[in-house]
């Protein structure tokens, strides 16, 4: 009996003994972190601001002459070129009446020829030579005006851009200045975005501005300065008017939103940048782990934040070094004085880490 007892205390010892080997095995496991060097900050700060992409202008096209319409030759949301015809009034009163100027002025030219041609020879008074060449001059301005009216008759496009709208249709009397198509002119789009007071204020360190089309995606293209408002709406915001630089990505139209990114220099001193992963918080201070590559430990240091970059990282303006290593992901779960191991950066030909 004692025997067995015996060996089941000793079978109890050795299963402890085991169960604290494992325990003991378990302790010395090194945790795998995610280790980057401090990168020096940049001296640009980005802003992103809600824009729309908006027309040259919008033209309110009419005739000079007043009429009745005879011909509509384009449609709403048609493309039209610089000089091509957009309507045609009648133009047989204009006809008439160019005809008539034409007929007057031939019959008022042969007759100043033979005056002037008499004053030459001295045949005739120099009052009579003034009295035929002023009614020269009279006649052919009367044609050149019937001309210009019956050419008026002809409505063409002066730049190239979309029918917005049609005001009339054929048939309709129009009078002269009545406008009769809104076309917008897409020559050359712009960018129209609002800003606030800060940035207007500091609208002098603006480095560049670029824009993106958020739904499509793809690559930003550069903005330029048109105009600035210098007056706030009642939003108390500035209107800015941008233009593409050099040409507005094709895909884009009238009233499409963009995302507009500005890039303006800070005044500050040159600090560091880390990811905002890399930071955690104590009784309301801030702290990032400082891996000690001989030890291949992590120490906690405070550190004082500034600005957000725009891109997932944070600037410190003090408690780090550009070169120092620091864990970058995990630090929630990391204690003082721990023992970690870097992990390998996965290989561009590893994309996933599947290898």
């Amino acid at each position: 009996m004692r025997a067995i007892i015996n060996s089941g205390i000793i079978l109890l010892m050795s299963m402890l003994c085991w169960g604290c080997a494992g325990n003991d095995e378990t302790a010395m496991i090194t945790r795998k972190v995610k280790i980057e060097a401090a990168q020096l900050a940049d001296t640009l700060e980005v802003r992103t601001y809600p824009g729309r992409v908006r027309e040259t202008a919008e033209l309110n096209l009419a005739f000079r002459v007043a009429g009745p319409i005879s011909r509509i030759a384009v449609k709403e949301g048609d493309y039209v070129r610089a000089g091509q015809l957009v309507a045609q009034m009648d133009q047989r009163d204009y006809e008439i009446q160019m005809n008539v100027a034409q007929a007057r002025y031939e019959q008022v030219k042969a007759d100043a020829e033979r005056v002037i041609e008499l004053y030459n020879r001295e045949s005739v008074a120099a009052n009579d030579y003034d009295k035929a060449v002023a009614g020269l001059k009279m006649a052919e301005s009367q044609l050149n005006h019937a001309r210009d009216q019956l050419n008026d008759t002809r409505l063409l496009a002066p730049v190239s851009g979309y029918i917005q709208k049609l005001n009339y249709s054929r048939n309709e009397l129009v009078d002269a200045g009545m406008p009769v198509v809104t076309i917008l002119d897409v020559s050359q789009y712009q960018v129209e975005m609002d800003i606030p007071v800060s940035l207007y204020l500091n609208r002098d360190r603006i480095h560049s501005i670029k824009g993106i089309q958020p739904v499509k995606g793809g690559e930003p293209f550069n903005l330029r300065l048109l105009s600035l408002s210098r007056k706030a709406n009642h939003n108390q915001l500035y209107r800015l008017l941008l233009a593409p630089d050099p040409v507005i990505p094709a895909d884009l139209a009238p009233g499409m939103d963009v995302k507009v990114i500005i890039l303006f220099r800070n005044d500050m001193e040159p600090g560091v940048r880390v990811p905002l992963s890399a930071l955690f918080k104590q009784e309301d201070r801030t702290f990032i782990w400082i891996y000690d590559s001989a030890s291949q430990t992590v120490n906690s240091r405070e550190v004082i934040t500034g600005k957000l970059t725009g891109d997932g990282t944070i600037n410190l303006i003090s408690g780090l070094q550009p070169g120092e290593q620091l864990v970058v992901a995990g630090v929630s779960l990391i204690s003082e004085n721990e023992r970690v191991e870097p992990l390998e950066p996965v290989s561009e030909t590893n994309a996933g880490g599947l290898l």
